[in-house]
């Protein structure tokens, strides 16, 4: 056995005695230290001499040695010389016993390892006090090693344990052709929501619930094992889990047990008197790929569980190579993205919203585009998820807002007659969720002498729904400085009317879904048209998404929709083919067709 796997006297259960092996020739000091130590309440065990107590000590692997320094084979220097050279007993405490007064030989003992020293003869009190001291201080120094390795709310393994035990699998394989393992790196899906609805005390019962469910939903050859050898499974911190499973010839097995703890993850969980679900997203690493070091095979199962989240939760995905690469191009995206906002690589493109009735440009969403010197043009569909996870949104909206507001005004001040009446700039959620937004806007407003009611800003409702508390204070604070205020996509998700009755709109955007199918049969036109009375009702004006067809467009006009927007009427534009192309008509006005 190891020094690794021995287990010190901290992890035995709270009122276990410590074992104590007497190495002495003399019988009647085992039968005067096994009465003097009862009071303590520790087993003794004894040996008469070096062979017998170095043969004892490897079976028994006592807590404490009480080593007699003249035995009949050895002297107890040479017996500690033995001892620490043994790795199973290298860190074991002794307490060298001797007759001898001489300094040079309590010296060699100290130098050769001993914890402390008792002369003979001694009595009951000073032995207990000698021998408690030791054991006091192995089991403090014992419980600062299992504080800097357990996780204390669920006692599982920390990061710093799990890393100790998968660096030994990952030597293990590279030494033993027919041994293979897996990491398993889970991350539950909600459990931010549940915590901060519920508060952490729920939060913190959850997390002890799914480490439970983890013991015992895994097989008996999955038990988690406290020692370095056998399957582990971890807390890294948060909601995130890792389990490494010993002995798995392929990833397929790894697989399997993945299969198995999904459903058993997913089912509800009680917490107090809340029921909660949650369930979890997997990703699964082999030990055949090849690694060196525990970071490495952490992180790709770390990528392979967004993954994971990615094809839409609650399932596994198992790692490969592109992964990585696909990491690793997002992370030069983002920083290349970091380096764009506020240069030319940003530009701006219009696109009109048209009046159905009187055949003009009523309006323009402003939309963000980028064009990297090197990569080119990249979608808005790549970069702008990455600057929402990164709040790079946040100064390239700032940016978006000034150039846009800066462009508006150049626009008055040429052709005030045919300009747009107002802009329409997208919120991004993490937008909705910033207390200084609001506060931002104003100022980039006033700082340009911008009219705060050219300025409309859209949400979506699956966004109000996220950040409801916080968007109704923001949204009102943005009306009452005059912006005006859009729900965009609406048609889409939840589509309540309390929605549009708590929020201060002025405008409805219907989803491009529902224009698409309004050509599609009465009842998509009779949805559309108790939209628009709604809206009506509710004094709002309504702005038709994604018109694309002449068919669609007469449908709407039959349905006296106010306003439309759609690549049957224009497209994004950049400012100045937007100028040229409403030259082309009166001008700077485009007529609709």
């Amino acid at each position: 056995m190891s020094a690794e796997r021995r287990r010190p006297v901290s992890w035995q259960a709270a009122h276990a005695p410590a074992h104590v092996l007497l190495i002495d020739d003399d019988v009647a000091i085992h039968s005067l230290v096994t009465a003097m130590l009862k009071a303590i309440d520790v087993q003794v065990s004894g040996a008469h001499d070096a062979a017998e107590g170095i043969e004892r000590a490897l079976a028994l692997q006592p807590d404490l040695i009480l080593l007699d320094q003249e035995l009949p084979d050895a002297t107890g220097v040479d017996m500690l010389a033995r001892l620490r050279a043994l790795p199973a007993l290298a860190a074991t405490p002794v307490i060298v016993v001797t007759a001898s007064e001489r300094r040079e030989v309590l010296t060699a003992c100290f130098a050769g390892g001993a914890s402390d020293y008792l002369r003979k003869p001694f009595f009951g009190a000073e032995l207990r006090a000698r021998v408690q001291s030791v054991i006091d201080r192995q089991r403090m120094v014992a419980e600062l090693g299992r504080a800097a390795h357990v996780d204390s709310l669920t006692g599982l393994p920390n990061r710093a344990l799990l890393n100790l035990r998968l660096q030994a699998a990952i030597d293990r394989s590279s030494e033993r052709t027919d041994y293979g393992f897996a990491v398993m790196f889970i991350d539950f899906d909600r459990f931010k929501i549940i915590n901060d609805s519920l508060g952490h005390e729920a939060g913190d019962l959850l997390l002890r619930e799914i480490a439970h469910r983890l013991r015992e939903n895994l097989r008996a050859n999955d038990t988690i094992a406290r020692e370095s050898a056998g399957p582990t499974v971890a807390r890294l911190g948060g909601d995130e889990f890792v389990i490494v499973l010993d002995d798995v010839p392929d990833v397929e097995t790894a697989a399997q047990v993945a299969e198995r703890l999904l459903p058993a993850l997913e089912s509800v969980y009680q917490l107090g008197e809340h029921c909660v679900r949650t369930s979890a997203s997997i990703g699964i690493v082999h030990s055949g790929a090849g690694y060196d070091s525990a970071d490495d095979m952490l992180r790709d199962a770390d990528i392979a569980m967004y993954e994971a989240k990615a094809r839409g939760r609650n399932c596994y995905a198992v790692f490969t190579p592109f992964m990585r690469e696909a990491v690793r191009n997002r992370l030069r995206l983002e920083n290349a993205l970091r380096e764009a906002i506020g240069t030319t690589q940003i530009y701006l493109v219009y696109q009109p919203i048209m009046s159905l009735d009187a055949r003009r440009v009523e309006s323009v969403e402003v939309l963000a585009r980028w064009r990297h010197p090197e990569l080119g043009l990249i979608s808005p569909v790549e970069f702008i998820p990455i600057a929402e996870e990164t709040r790079l949104i946040v100064p390239l909206a700032d940016d978006i807002l000034r150039r846009a507001c800066l462009q508006y005004l150049d626009w008055h001040a040429r052709c005030p007659e045919a300009a747009p009446r107002y802009l329409s700039i997208n919120l991004s959620r993490v937008q909705l969720a910033d207390p200084s937004m609001a506060d931002r806007v104003i100022a980039i407003l006033d700082e340009l002498d911008m009219p705060r009611g050219s300025i409309q800003l859209e949400v979506t409702e699956s966004q109000l729904m996220q950040h409801h508390d916080m968007a109704v204070a923001l949204l009102t604070r943005l009306k009452q400085h005059g912006i005006r205020l859009a729900m965009d996509d609406f048609g889409t998700g939840y589509s309540s009317l309390s929605c549009l009755q708590e929020f201060p709109f002025d405008v409805l955007k219907v989803d491009r879904a529902l224009t698409e199918n309004v050509s599609r049969g009465r009842g998509y036109s009779a949805l559309l048209h108790a939209v628009m009375t709604l809206a009506d009702n509710l004094g709002l004006d309504v702005v038709a998404e994604g018109i694309e067809t002449m068919e669609q467009l007469v449908l709407l006009q039959a349905l006296e929709c106010p306003y439309g927007q759609g690549y049957l009427l224009a497209r994004p534009m950049e400012a100045d083919v937007l100028e040229a192309w409403c030259h082309a008509s009166s001008p700077m006005t485009a007529e609709v067709p």
